[in-house]
């Protein structure tokens, strides 16, 4: 691990001018960062928008009778493994499904950030999973999972392996199933958000796990070696409901 770190070190990259259609240039930091997103191209006005993600969970959360996404997934082939200078990105082969009040949701990715980008009580974890899955409207439900530093996480283990260095990807010989990456517990927080990264579309359903999921030091130092800092800043809430399971 130590050596693959340092390894990587040397392979630092410029994030990837790739957001929806257009190849407009973004960061997380400086002027092309999260507070100038919406300035850089009219495709990103929404990153202006009233309803954006990510937010702190625990702020004015309304406990309520909800339930976490129905989850109907299995063990898929991985297809790709990408490191698109931003995140590492994960594709598989139909590993299922979401059901979100009563809306069907397939699966379209999974990718990191390091650290997270929602926060509990104005906690920041080192790092967070987002579980992406669109429904036939074109809406997105999306799942996140926050891991705190403890013990080696086995599933992050095996993706690891096959993680980009440098920016690109490939098809590993592997399979992943998504329900390791579940923390255990069911308690939820529910709310309307948007994409976290431009064009900062307002059409997801979020819901995030309050129970993390652990990792290793240098498991975590991984991802902060590649994608230092990739969170977006937590934003205002506003008139949203944020429900949380009772």
């Amino acid at each position: 691990m130590r050596k693959w770190l340092a390894a990587t070190t040397l392979a630092l990259m410029t994030p990837l001018a790739q957001a929806g259609s257009t190849s407009t240039h973004w960061t997380y930091e400086g002027v092309e960062g999260p507070t100038h997103w919406a300035d850089l191209d009219p495709q990103f006005a929404a990153c202006k928008g009233a309803e954006q993600s990510p937010i702190d969970l625990n702020s004015g959360a309304i406990a309520a009778d909800i339930h976490p996404p129905a989850i109907y997934w299995h063990p898929a082939d991985v297809t790709s493994t990408t490191n698109n200078g931003h995140t590492f990105q994960v594709g598989l082969d139909a590993p299922g499904k979401i059901v979100v009040d009563g809306v069907t949701y397939k699966f379209l990715q999974f990718h990191f950030h390091a650290g997270s980008e929602h926060t509990m009580h104005g906690t920041r974890y080192p790092l967070e999973v987002h579980l992406v899955h669109a429904s036939d409207d074109g809406r997105l439900a999306v799942i996140g999972i926050l891991f705190q530093q403890g013990r080696e996480n086995q599933a992050l283990a095996d993706l690891i392996s096959a993680l980009p260095g440098t920016v690109g990807g490939y098809d590993p010989d592997m399979t992943f199933d998504l329900n390791d990456l579940l923390p255990g517990g069911w308690d939820v927080y529910r709310y309307e958000g948007s994409l976290t990264t431009p064009p900062c579309s307002e059409i997801v359903d979020w819901t995030v796990f309050e129970k993390p999921l652990t990792a290793s030091a240098d498991q975590i130092a991984v991802f902060e070696t590649l994608f230092p800092h990739s969170y977006r800043p937590v934003q205002d809430r506003g008139r949203r409901f944020v429900l949380k399971s009772n």
